[in-house]
């Protein structure tokens, strides 16, 4: 996977997501639904979340091209264990025997 590729893709998906959520805050000050005081906090909150998300793909990237190959495997090998371990079980029905 192409680094620059993927942060111009996520980054053009983030801000598509937010002018849709901005448009809709918009829409609901307009018609009365939202009050104009929740309507700066849920701009706020759009700005923050949108920036949270710009930032943690390269946090992660970063994090995991520092590691080592070894401590790569140990680190999916510890997610696949939590996966299994977190995972509903099915539970298997007994025949009834005579």
């Amino acid at each position: 996977m192409n680094g620059p590729n993927f942060m111009h893709g996520w980054a053009s998906l983030l801000g598509l997501l937010a002018i849709i959520a901005i448009i809709l805050t918009a829409f609901g000050l307009m018609l009365g639904i939202v009050k104009p005081a929740n309507a700066m906090k849920r701009l706020g909150a759009i700005v923050g979340i949108v920036t949270a998300f710009m930032l943690i793909p390269g946090i992660l990237v970063s994090a995991w091209s520092s590691m080592s190959f070894w401590q790569q495997i140990g680190l999916v090998a510890i997610a696949l264990s939590a996966w299994q371990w977190l995972r509903p079980r099915r539970r298997t029905r007994y025949a009834k025997h005579d």
